[in-house]
């Protein structure tokens, strides 16, 4: 069991994997926030705790959001933790040419992160994003 900054490096060691594929798949991205906007665009994201709890700690908790299915990181129409997000908004990509890969990519990566924590002697928690969220601010999603 490794130290928590050593989790972060390993964790951001999976993400530099992962921006590496990408760069050869080179989905496009169309800077629209239709990803952060998840009732509106028809998909639900899904994270780790250890993600979350990465997110958190560098980015702090969300301020309270009224609006329900936004993701509450989105500022200006833009994601607002960028360098700092999940595995699902790092896959996530509107462009159609790409979807055929974004399921597997997933698994690769999701695997890796399970494996991350179970090294580092971690529970597995997998959830929905906003839900988890609303749970860690004591609120309700």
């Amino acid at each position: 069991m490794g130290s928590r900054d050593d989790l972060w490096k390993e964790l951001e060691g999976i993400y530099a994997d992962l921006d590496r594929e990408l760069a050869v798949l080179r989905p496009l991205c169309q800077r629209s926030g239709r990803c952060c906007r998840f009732k509106e665009f028809g998909h639900q994201l899904w994270t780790t705790a250890v993600e979350l709890d990465y997110l958190i700690e560098r980015e702090g908790l969300p301020a309270p959001n009224a609006a329900t299915e936004v993701c509450p990181y989105l500022k200006d129409g833009l994601c607002g933790v960028r360098d700092h997000r999940m595995l699902g908004c790092r896959i996530y990509f509107c462009d159609a040419g790409y979807k055929d890969a974004m399921g597997p990519l997933y698994e690769k990566y999701h695997a890796r992160i399970k494996e991350l924590q179970r090294r580092h002697g971690l529970p597995y928690e997998y959830g929905e994003f906003l839900a988890a969220v609303a749970r860690r601010a004591g609120t309700s999603a």
